[in-house]
This record gives structure tokens, sequence and C-alpha cells, in this order.
């Protein structure tokens, strides 16, 4: 079968989600891109496109009107958002000292680079990490440096951003436990919003429970502390890999 480019579409009202059809009909018309697929999913519906360029349209301001028009709204793939990024290390404490708001205008101004958001790791000055608006920006980067307060950050201090795919079973959203059709509840109804034993669509909690890590927020939430743990093992997996395979550990943790 083949391997195609997928790009999740929320549904803004999950009560009333647009009919297939229309949302094929929709992106065809005024995006110029026919879908190869849409599969739904527990918070909306995968669209899948032949080719990568389809998912970086479907990220576009234009695309962004249009699917809000249908009731859907295009979520960042975390593959795609690591593609953007980059890790800078290494960085002069009185660049790093700045506040991300100073350190996004700076480096957009100075390398004419779109950046969408400066994130910074506790109280470390020596690195800081950059999400630009495309991936042929973070290739910039990756190969020319950035200049930032006429400090140049060279590109052997700049470092794509890993991307680590953690499998999610949308029937009882367990991690890296079992494929879907295996599942050992399949006829378990449970919502991704709270735990209740409904579906998310028809959730009107307002609190928010990890069915995972029984925390407080979104069972897809990127900052759950279970996905943290499954993305560190498979760091340090990798890691061991390229240790045996090169004789040095190049592992950097991001």
């Amino acid at each position: 079968m083949p391997q195609f480019e997928k790009l999740l579409l929320r549904f803004l009202n999950p009560r009333e989600p647009p009919d297939k059809p229309k949302v094929f009909q929709t992106i065809q018309k005024h995006l110029k891109l026919p879908l190869t697929g849409l599969r739904e999913v527990g918070s909306g519906s995968n669209a899948f496109t032949e080719f990568e360029s389809g998912v970086e349209k479907l990220l576009t301001q234009k695309a962004t009107s249009t699917l809000a028009f249908i009731g859907l709204e295009a979520r960042l793939p975390p593959k795609i958002r690591a593609q953007r990024s980059v890790v800078c290390r290494q960085i002069d404490s009185w660049i790093g000292g700045k506040s991300v708001d100073e350190l996004k205008q700076e480096i957009t101004y100075r390398n004419h680079l779109e950046v969408r958001e400066i994130i910074k790791f506790g109280q470390y000055t020596h690195v800081f990490k950059i999400e630009f608006a495309t991936i042929n920006m973070s290739s910039h980067a990756l190969q020319h440096g950035i200049l930032c307060e006429h400090v140049k950050i060279a590109p052997s201090q700049i470092q794509q951003e890993k991307f680590i795919d953690i499998l999610i079973y949308f029937n009882c959203y367990k991690m890296e436990q079992h494929a879907t059709k295996n599942c050992p509840t399949p006829n378990l109804t449970v919502c991704s919003e709270c735990t209740g034993n409904h579906t998310y669509k028809n959730c009107t909690s307002s609190i928010k429970k990890c069915l995972n890590c029984q925390e407080y927020h979104r069972t897809m939430a990127m900052s759950c502390p279970t996905k943290k743990t499954i993305k560190e093992k498979q760091n340090q997996a990798t890691g061991r890999k390229s240790k045996r395979k090169t004789g040095t550990d190049i592992r950097q943790s991001t």
C-alpha cells in the first residue's frame, strides 16, 4: 500500500463534523489540492496527500481560513514541527539571557527568516530552540548559521530537532502497547478529554484528565509525562545503537 503524507484536521465542533465529500470538494476547489484520503481519528480526520508539499499547503494562511469555513483546523504534525525546528547550543550567555520575544524579533530581523516560536530550557542561557515558519528556513539556518545581535551562531552550534514517533491507539488511547486491531478492549467507549465513558465528541466536562498518566491535561497533550518517558527511552535506544555502530555516542537530548 502506498505511503502518503498525513495531516490532522481537527473538528472545531466535534458534535457537527463536516461531511467527507464536502471536505474533499472544498480542499480541491479552493486550495487546488486533491487529497488521497480522509480517515476519522480521535479528534478529527487525518487528511492524506500524495506529497509532503501538500501538507505544507494545508498549513498556509489561505488554507487556515478555507478549513475554518467548513469547521476544520489543521494541526501541525509533530514530524513537520521537528523538521522546522533547530536547537542552538553553546550560546553566549549575553544572547541566551535575552527574552523569547527579544530573540524572536532579533533573529527574524537579522536573518530574514520568519521565527514562529523560541523555546527555552528552564534557566539555561546557553541553549534554546527555534521553530521557523518553513522547513526551508530551518535548513538555511543549519547550513549557514544565524546572526543574532551581531553575534554569529555557527552551523556547528545548530542541530535539527529529532522527531520521535509514538504510536497511539485511538480505541483505548494506550501508547506503544498494541496495534489498534489487537486492542484487548475493542468495545471500550472512553473520552480522551476527561476519561469519561463517552467519546470526546460528546464531552462537556471543563476538567481535563489523561488516560495514561492520570494528570489533569488532555490525553493527546504533548506535555504528557508518559509521552516524555517514551521519547526519552527511544532517545536512549537510538543513542546506544549509534554508539555501537560508530564507537561514539552522538545522541543529543532535545
